[in-house]
């Protein structure tokens, strides 16, 4: 796994999203996630909120991003 530095709420987002997922699709939306954010990111680069949130929107099917959206709403410190 690549080594990343995370801002704000940002991991708590990502585990949100993995958590989030149903059970048979969490280890490939968490593979998905992951290297989106890390293609965005780099390696050892800083992970902010604004990047998940992009990254969710990327790799999320599109008929499930608004309610992707709603969820890491409350999460957001900025």
């Amino acid at each position: 796994m690549a080594e990343l530095n995370w801002a704000d709420n940002s991991k708590v987002m990502f585990e949100k999203m993995i958590e989030s997922s149903p059970k048979p699709f969490r280890a490939m939306t968490e593979k998905k996630l992951m290297e989106a954010i890390v293609e965005k990111a780099g390696d050892g680069g800083t992970v902010t909120e604004a990047v998940v949130i992009e990254c969710v929107q990327t790799v999320t099917p599109k008929p499930f991003v608004g309610m992707a959206m709603k969820q890491l709403e409350p999460l957001k410190t900025q």
